[in-house]
């Protein structure tokens, strides 16, 4: 038999010495895709990554790696039409393992041409980043475990890549179902739109804030139950790439409490702006200690309603208990006294301090058509003469009426 040709030798050889360098680089996937993107060479490292040995792939379609969604949507052979355009692109994408795990790849694409120019085929590498991301922060994943709070790391496609065991326990979800998700899973429905928006938003500016300052934020639990949380994000920078660290922490016991504490200062609020009846369609209004916007309104409104609710005509204002008079406190006194009297009522004012009627003239403070008194038992007398006034108004009103009707 006659010899092989020498050059044939040689590319045998260089062919060999090629395969045996990929097959030592177990780190990185290595396919090779013919021109139609149908898997042609399979190295060591792509079986380790992805799982399937090279007779499971070879002639298989490439596609076959990708997410459902990305399939779906023609990811692979948009791929492939980049790489013919511009000979190489890289970018970060999720690839499915044999077994069904998702993993998020670092992936570069090259096209690969003949002497004239022709592409050949494809040469892609895949670098698993879930890997990378664990190799790097080996200390760190320990001190997410001994963390407090939920801490879930998101990358920058907004999809989970580690989630420590407090998030488990917090959402109920394992951290192989949470992995792979987009973050809005852990989201009622109504604010997934809106997240997305700033969660693209963080990543454009990277800073250590705390999510909606001065918002009620609320999470969502596998179960479906939402409950109302607090959120700090740190962003990352691993292995060259972006992510955001996401501290959850569950308030629903504080925001209770503070609910508790709002009720009671409510409480406490109504039983220091008592509204009395103390006779018929007169009211009183025992005003004791600083009289604050919040507490005006709280009055104000508490009087109006008792107004309805007892049709009283004369409401007796008691400032006794209250150490000082400013432009505030008269202003707010004032618009108490305004609105009750769109409601046909009249007002006296009692309890007024020599100082603090000193106070109200230097201040310029123009109490206008309100009636005064000394004393809670004159502002009474008043108001039994205006109710008696009122009446004999209202009869002589009638008698006038009566004459005038057929």
């Amino acid at each position: 038999m006659g010899s092989q040709p020498e050059g044939d030798a040689d590319a045998r050889q260089h062919l060999g010495d090629v395969e045996a360098m990929l097959a030592a680089v177990t780190d990185r996937g290595i396919i090779k895709l013919d021109v139609a993107g149908n898997v042609a060479f399979w190295s060591v490292g792509a079986q380790a990554l992805l799982g399937y040995t090279a007779a499971e792939v070879l002639g298989e379609r490439a596609s076959m790696f990708f997410t459902d969604e990305d399939r779906a949507n023609g990811m692979a052979e948009r791929e492939l039409d980049t790489a013919r355009e511009s000979g190489h692109l890289e970018f970060e994408g999720w690839r499915v393992r044999k077994d069904g795990r998702r993993f998020r790849a670092h992936v570069e694409v090259t096209s690969i041409r003949d002497a004239t120019g022709v592409i050949t085929g494809f040469a892609k590498v895949l670098r698993d980043l879930d890997a990378d991301l664990e190799r790097a922060s080996t200390t760190f994943h320990a001190l997410l475990e001994l963390a407090p709070d939920a801490m879930v790391i998101v990358g920058s496609d907004g999809r989970i890549m580690l989630a420590n065991a407090q998030s488990d326990r917090m959402f109920g979800y394992t951290r192989e179902d949470l992995v792979g998700n987009e973050v809005e899973v852990l989201l009622p429905e109504r604010f997934r739109g809106s997240h997305i928006h700033y969660r693209t938003g963080f990543f454009a500016e990277p800073t250590v804030r705390q999510m909606g300052v001065d918002l009620e934020l609320f999470a969502l639990r596998r179960d479906g139950t939402e409950f109302p949380v607090e959120v700090s994000l740190s962003p990352l920078r691993i292995e060259g790439s972006d992510y955001v660290s996401a501290a959850i922490r569950d308030v629903t016991e504080r925001r209770a409490y503070e609910q508790r504490l709002r009720r009671q200062h409510e409480e406490i609020m109504e039983l220091s702006t008592p509204v009395i009846q103390v006779w018929d369609k007169v009211l009183t209004l025992p005003l004791i200690g600083t009289l604050d916007s919040m507490r005006a309104a709280r009055l104000t409104e508490g009087l109006l309603n008792k107004i309805v609710e007892t049709q009283a005509e004369v409401v007796i204002f008691d400032i006794s208990g209250v150490p000082t008079i400013d432009t505030m406190v008269a202003q707010h006194l004032l618009q108490t006294v305004q609105a009750a009297a769109l409601m046909g009522t009249a007002s006296i004012l009692c309890g007024l301090r020599p100082e603090t009627a000193q106070a109200m003239v230097h201040l310029g403070i123009d109490v206008g058509q309100l009636l005064t008194r000394g004393t809670l038992q004159d502002a009474l007398q008043l108001a039994l003469s205006l109710l008696a006034e009122r009446v004999d108004v209202a009869r002589g009103a009638g008698a006038a009426l009566g004459r005038t009707l057929p």
